[in-house]
């Protein structure tokens, strides 16, 4: 019970360091409609979701530097807010921040928040992927489409967030670690093990 207690203490600098990722996600979250726009002709085949796991990062990227419980819910949901007061999404940005965040946040409490491997990001980003999949088939009435449209959503956005969010957030989030600029967060502690066991093997 003490060890579950101290992984939902949450420290100072680790809120500090969730507050900045957010804002720093939120912008690269606006400059990505300006690119994710760009894709707009291909939305009638559904391609245009390749490019949808970007706005997935929050979910994975804040949790896999922070390791905490919530982190990657508070993430993506602090980064789509920031993102709607910068675009025209408004308060639904916050929506489905709260989805997508949700479903990286499913995969992390499943592992109890003790793996951290690239297997266990790109499920993180196939949960936000599916769960924002589902807001979306709703939201924008997606059974008005054609059905062979909707295999080709549904593998464009799990291939978008499996590269986006799962492969280049774990690539960026061990950059960051090895820089030393979280030398203080449970993740660094946790790479030194993992690259101390693999070089015992």
């Amino acid at each position: 019970m003490a060890g579950n207690n101290k992984l939902f203490s949450w420290k100072l600098n680790e809120v500090v360091v969730l507050a900045v990722l957010s804002i720093a996600i939120g912008v690269l979250f606006w400059a990505w409609t300006f690119i994710a726009a760009l894709a707009k002709p291909l939305s009638a085949i559904g391609l245009d979701y390749l490019l949808a796991g970007v706005w997935f990062i929050g979910g994975t990227l804040v949790a896999f530097i922070i390791r905490r419980p919530g982190a990657a819910l508070l993430g993506e949901v602090l980064a789509a807010i920031l993102e709607g007061f910068i675009t025209q999404w408004g308060i639904t940005a916050a929506i489905w921040g709260l989805v997508q965040g949700l479903g990286a946040e499913a995969v992390f409490a499943a592992t109890r928040y003790k793996k951290w491997n690239l297997p266990v990001m790109l499920a993180a980003a196939l949960g936000s992927s599916i769960f924002s999949y589902i807001l979306d088939f709703f939201y924008s009435q997606y059974w008005t489409l054609q059905p062979w449209v909707w295999p080709i959503q549904i593998i464009s956005v799990s291939a978008g967030g499996l590269f986006w969010a799962g492969w280049l957030a774990y690539r960026i989030g061990r950059g960051i670690i090895h820089t030393g600029v979280a030398s203080n967060l449970r993740c660094a502690d946790d790479l030194i093990r993992e690259e101390t066991a693999e070089n015992e093997e």
